[in-house]
């Protein structure tokens, strides 16, 4: 193994000793939120480009296979259509990963911009209720208010077992940020496909 696929097995042969642990927490409702290699950490295993197998906590069913082309990668911005408490919405993302993530049952949301789970996948991450695994990157929760919002309340309704409202915060400024981003990715795929 070399370059992030070592580190991918150092981490995975830790992570696997709290496998019941991990397993334990989410059965009982703790929130996780999973980002790229510990989305795919997770599932079944990983296959590496070289065809190394590093096992993963099986605690969901999918599976990630690298591509065997080092240079070929998912990698720029990334816009999906997610469902948070009913209502849906755009999370802005930047993916970068050369895995390819496969039998996903509970995706997280609907590509509208870049790859998804696979190269040109129309669906991106896994989702339930207590967990969310992307590779949606950075920062997402700066640049996704509703998104640590729905995360923030769901962590404070479980801890005081009562529906918590959250206070309403100014978010104007990361509202502004949001239009000019996805206006700059719809203006990117107009190019693209012109």
């Amino acid at each position: 193994m070399v370059g992030a696929d070592q580190e991918q097995g150092i981490l995975a042969k830790d992570l696997i000793q709290y496998k019941d642990s991990i397993q334990k927490a989410i059965d009982e409702g703790v929130f996780f939120l999973l980002i790229c290699g510990a989305y795919q950490l997770f599932g079944k295993y990983y296959k590496g480009v070289e065809g190394d197998i590093i096992p993963g906590l099986e605690i969901f069913n999918y599976y990630t296979e690298a591509i065997n082309d080092r240079r070929k990668r998912c990698i720029g911005n990334i816009v999906i259509e997610a469902e948070l408490n009913g209502k849906k919405t755009k999370i802005i993302g930047f993916e970068n990963h050369g895995g390819q993530t496969f039998d996903i049952d509970t995706p997280f949301g609907d590509v509208l911009f870049g790859n998804g789970n696979k190269f040109g996948d129309t669906k991106e991450g896994f989702c339930q209720k207590n967990v969310i695994a992307t590779y949606l990157h950075g920062p997402l929760l700066s640049k996704n208010p509703e998104l640590t919002d729905f995360i923030i309340k769901y962590c404070l309704d479980r801890k005081y077992n009562e529906d918590i409202v959250l206070e309403p915060l100014n978010d104007e400024f990361e509202n502004k940020c949001r239009e000019q981003l996805l206006g700059v990715f719809w203006d990117g795929a107009k190019k693209h496909l012109t």
